[in-house]
């Protein structure tokens, strides 16, 4: 279940601890102002965090963020980090309390350096009057603090983070040995809209894999209107409308993505196929997966397993059985995810091969306990094969993983029934009835 709030009401601090004790698995979106912020927890503990638009590392990113007391928070469950990022295992605890001295101390340090534009230049003079020897970091500093450089330039060439930068530039403005020069002219000059649509990009990428499609949407028409024909803002346009239902938005924007570049990828064709599909039109979906599977969909098994799906969903259940084998092929000694699994159990009983169903469904419940789509199809394999005990067992467990899915209550209640226990049926059959209200 996603979680949203404001941090005027729930501080980060709280919220972090409220993910670590639930050990959740999942993306922490923050936004304040025109800053976008995310946090990625494994187990209830983090795993990579980030600001857009902004070179920090893990620690760093947490800990600015923790000076973010107004905005909005949107927790994404089950999201994960891109592949090619640094993962790590943070106790959101150890982070807490020098988080806490932090934003203490940027709340002194902002007092004197109120932006990242301004622009210092060293007194020699008065260095030469307090000499009182500078730290390692102030004389990594120090050579930088020219007058022509802004604090956002001395940050970049420092490489000593934002934070020591700022706490030690602080430092030298106290004793004096630093003046303000001005404003950096850099700052004033007017951004590029390029530069403004990577921006935009940037945030609407990272609100999209929060969970946030509202604002990912917003930022992305931004940058079709920056930058004219832009791919990724065609095509994550088409994601967000799958992602709110709107099939022919989603259409309409997988459509002109195919007609304005040469080449196109198989997701592109995978995703058009399932909006034409959710919008009746069976042909134009059949037609559109072919395409993926002809634009290179033929050697990705998430491919061919959508390509399954849609196969599945025509009755066409022996082409179904084929795509599924070659995508487990494809993966190799890679585990296929949940989807697979639901596909392949369902072909193979519906090509009357149960035991096939049955071990295939066996092992994914194995693999993904929390999935109970699989505990119910398990148990639905059981029963048509006759084994009604173990198909009451098999519900019952897969209740225990997740008792959120109302037709699981509704076979449980049907296996009760069975069994004589027509009071735990009643009871079962009125849960299934709330979970349907939902």
């Amino acid at each position: 279940m996603a979680i949203r709030g404001s941090l005027t009401e729930a501080s980060l601090p709280d919220v972090l601890q409220l993910l670590a004790m639930g050990r959740k698995t999942g993306c922490l979106g923050l936004t304040f102002a025109n800053n976008f912020g995310y946090i990625y927890f494994n187990d209830g503990s983090i795993s990579h965090a980030s600001i857009v638009n902004r070179g920090l590392g893990t620690e760093e990113a947490v800990y600015l963020l923790f000076t973010w007391t107004q905005g909005t928070f949107n927790f994404e469950p089950g999201a994960t980090p891109d592949e090619e990022v640094q993962l790590h295992c943070i106790d959101p605890q150890s982070l807490l309390l020098e988080g806490a001295r932090r934003v203490d101390e940027w709340a002194l340090i902002a007092k004197k350096i109120p932006t990242f534009d301004i622009v210092y230049a060293m007194d020699r003079h008065k260095m030469m009057e307090i000499d009182r020897g500078l730290t390692a970091e102030e004389e990594r500093l120090v050579p930088l603090i020219d007058g022509q450089r802004d604090v956002s330039a001395i940050i970049a060439e420092s490489r000593l983070g934002e934070f020591v930068t700022a706490k030690t530039l602080y430092g030298l403005l106290t004793t004096g040995y630093v003046i303000r020069i001005g404003v950096s002219t850099r700052s004033r000059a007017p951004a590029r809209a390029d530069d403004k649509a990577t921006e935009h990009r940037n945030l609407g990428v990272a609100f999209y894999k929060t969970g946030m499609y509202e604002e990912a949407q917003r930022e992305f028409r931004r940058v079709d209107t920056l930058r004219e024909n832009d791919p990724e803002a065609c095509f994550y346009l088409g994601l967000v409308a799958l992602r709110q239902q709107q099939w022919a938005a989603a259409a309409h924007a997988f459509e002109r993505y195919v007609s304005e570049q040469h080449s196109s990828r198989p997701s592109v064709f995978v995703n058009l196929a399932y909006a034409y599909e959710q919008m009746g039109e069976l042909e134009r979906a059949r037609t559109a997966m072919a395409d993926a599977l002809s634009h290179g969909g033929r050697g990705d098994p998430l491919v061919q397993t959508n390509a399954a799906a849609m196969a599945v969903a025509a009755h066409d259940y022996e082409t179904a059985d084929a795509a599924l084998a070659s995508a487990r092929t494809l993966w190799g000694t890679r585990r296929p995810p949940p989807a697979w699994f639901h596909y392949a159990g369902l072909a193979a009983a519906m090509v009357n091969d149960l035991d096939r169903a049955i071990a295939l469904l066996g092992e994914a419940v194995q693999v993904y306990p929390g999935y109970a789509v699989l505990w119910n199809n398990l148990a639905v394999a059981y029963e048509a094969r006759g084994d009604f005990d173990e198909a009451l067992r098999t519900v019952e467990r897969g209740l225990i993983e997740d008792a959120t899915l109302p037709q699981l209550h509704r076979n449980f209640a049907d296996s009760l029934q069975r069994d004589g226990r027509f009071d735990e049926a009643r009871e079962a059959y009125r849960r299934a009835h709330s979970l349907d209200a939902l």
